[in-house]
C-alpha cells in the first residue's frame, strides 16, 4: 500500500515539475550573422537625392513575388522574393530561403541552428521553376518613392556581400518573408509596421500555420505535438505576416493595390481557410484504439495480432516523444520549450510497447493494464493542472489521441482477465 502511495504522489508531482523547469536549447550559434531590423536602422530612406538620382530611381521597379505553397514540407508554406527591375537589365530577385546541403546540415537542422543566406537569380528564372512545380505565382509592385527605393537597393546591395547573406533562420520570427516585411517596413519609415501591429488577428501562430500543412495529417499531428506553448498567443497582423501569402495580402491592402497574376495552378487546391486537428486526431484516435482493442479478443490469433500493432504504435509513439524531448532540453528549437505534449505522449509509453511485444510469446496483461492506466493519470493530472494554472497550450488533440489510446488499451487488458480463463493463469504468472 505505501509503494502505492509513493508511486501515485511520484506521478502526481511529476508534470508539475517538468512543467515548472526552465529548459533552453543547449547550442552556440555561429558568429557573423546579419541581423536585418538591425541593419536596417543603419540606412537612411529618406535621405536628399539629385535630380539625375531621382529621375533614375523613378524607373527603378521594386515588387514581391509571391509562390503559393507547394510539396514538399518545407515549401508547404509557399515563398516570397523581392525583385528589383532596372531599366536596361534583366530583373534580379533576392531571395532570403536558400541554404544548402553541406557537412554541418544535419547537425545544424537536429540542433536547431537553420543557417540560410540570402541569393540573387534572374527573376524570370525564379518564375519559370515555381511554373514548373505548378505553384500560383504572383506580382506585387511596392509603391515606394524614390527616397526609399535608394535605401532598398543599399541594403539590397549590402545584404548580398558574402560575408553578409548567412542569417538564423526561425521559422515564425526571421524568415523568406520577414526579411520582406522588414525591408517595406523600413522603407515606409515605419507606417507599415504600426498599422499592421494594430489589427489583432485573433489567431495564434499555431492557428495560422496549420492549414498550411494540410496536405499531410502526420505532418500536421507532428509538427503540432512538438511545438509547445510558444506559439498559441494572439497575434497581430505584422506577426501574421510571417506566411508569404499573407504578407502579400497586408501590403495590398495598406498600399490600395492588386497583385497581378502571373500564373494560375492547374492541379494544386488552395489552403483551406478552416483547417482543426481536433476531429481528425479523434478519427486516428478511434482507429487507433479500435485497433489495441484486439488485444482483448478471445481468440488467440487475434490478440496476438493486436498485440503487434499495440506494440508498434505505442514504440512509434515513444520514438516520437523522444524526438520532443530531445529538442526541449538539448536544441535550440525554442519553439518546442515548456511543451506539456512530452507529459501526454511521453517516452514511457515505451514500456506497454515493450509489453505488448512481449506479449506475442507470452501474455503480460495485468503489466500492460497497470502501465497504460499509469499513462493515462499523468495525462489527466496534466490536462488538471492545465486548466487550474495560467499555462495556456493548444493541445487537445493531444489529450484526445493520448487518451482514448490509453484507455483502449487499459479496458482490452482488463476484460482478457474477465473473459478468458487463460487471463487469469497469466495474471497468476504475471503475479
Amino acid at each position: 500500500m505505501q509503494r502505492a502511495i509513493a508511486l501515485f504522489l511520484i506521478i502526481s508531482l511529476l508534470p508539475a515539475a517538468a512543467m515548472a523547469a526552465s529548459i533552453q536549447g543547449g547550442s552556440e550559434v555561429r558568429p557573423g550573422l546579419f541581423y536585418s531590423e538591425e541593419e536596417l536602422g543603419k540606412i537612411d530612406f529618406g535621405g536628399q537625392l539629385s535630380e539625375s538620382d531621382r529621375e533614375y530611381l523613378d524607373d527603378v521597379g521594386i515588387s514581391i513575388i509571391t509562390a503559393a505553397p507547394a510539396e514538399p514540407v518545407y515549401i508547404y508554406f509557399g515563398h516570397s522574393g523581392l525583385s528589383v527591375s532596372i531599366p536596361g537589365k534583366e530583373s534580379v530577385m533576392f531571395d532570403y530561403g536558400t541554404f544548402s546541403f553541406s557537412e554541418s546540415f544535419y547537425h545544424d537542422f537536429i540542433f536547431g541552428l537553420l543557417y540560410y543566406s540570402v541569393s540573387e537569380a534572374y527573376e524570370s528564372w525564379r518564375i519559370d521553376q515555381f511554373i514548373s512545380e505548378d505553384r500560383t505565382t504572383t506580382r506585387l509592385s511596392l509603391d515606394l518613392s524614390p527616397e526609399a527605393k535608394r535605401g532598398v537597393l543599399e541594403f539590397l546591395s549590402k545584404n548580398a556581400q558574402p560575408e553578409n547573406r548567412t542569417y538564423l533562420y526561425h521559422y515564425y520570427e526571421d524568415n523568406c518573408a520577414t526579411r520582406i516585411r522588414d525591408i517595406y517596413n523600413s522603407a515606409e519609415g515605419g507606417g507599415f509596421r504600426e498599422w499592421a501591429e494594430s489589427i489583432d488577428t485573433g489567431k495564434s501562430y499555431r492557428d495560422w500555420s496549420t492549414p498550411y500543412m494540410s496536405p499531410s495529417l502526420f505532418f500536421a499531428l507532428f509538427l503540432n505535438y512538438l511545438q509547445g506553448p510558444s506559439i498559441d498567443d494572439p497575434i497581430n497582423l505584422y506577426q501574421a505576416c510571417f506566411l508569404p501569402d499573407v504578407l502579400e495580402r497586408t501590403i495590398a491592402e495598406y498600399e490600395g493595390e492588386n497583385p497581378e497574376l502571373l500564373y494560375q495552378t492547374k492541379t494544386r487546391k488552395p489552403v483551406p481557410e478552416n483547417y482543426t486537428l481536433t476531429a481528425r486526431a479523434a478519427a486516428v484516435a478511434a482507429v487507433a484504439a479500435a485497433l489495441i482493442s484486439m488485444t482483448g479478443a478471445r481468440r488467440r490469433w487475434i490478440r496476438r495480432t493486436g498485440d503487434a500493432i499495440a506494440a508498434f504504435i505505442f514504440i512509434a509513439l515513444a520514438v516520437m516523444s523522444s524526438i520532443l524531448v530531445f529538442m526541449m532540453f538539448f536544441t535550440n528549437h525554442d519553439v518546442t520549450y515548456m511543451n506539456a505534449n512530452a507529459l501526454i505522449i511521453s517516452p514511457l509509453v515505451l514500456i506497454p510497447g515493450i509489453l505488448h511485444l512481449i506479449s506475442i510469446w507470452k501474455e503480460k496483461r495485468r503489466a500492460i493494464g497497470l502501465s497504460a492506466s499509469a499513462l493515462m493519470l499523468i495525462a489527466l493530472i496534466t490536462m488538471l493542472l492545465q486548466l487550474i494554472t495560467p499555462f495556456h497550450q493548444d493541445n487537445a488533440f493531444c489529450y484526445i489521441i493520448a487518451l482514448m489510446i490509453y484507455a483502449s488499451d487499459a479496458i482490452s487488458a482488463r476484460s482478457s482477465f474477465r473473459l478468458r480463463p487463460s487471463g487469469h493463469r497469466g495474471y497468476a504468472q504475471d503475479r
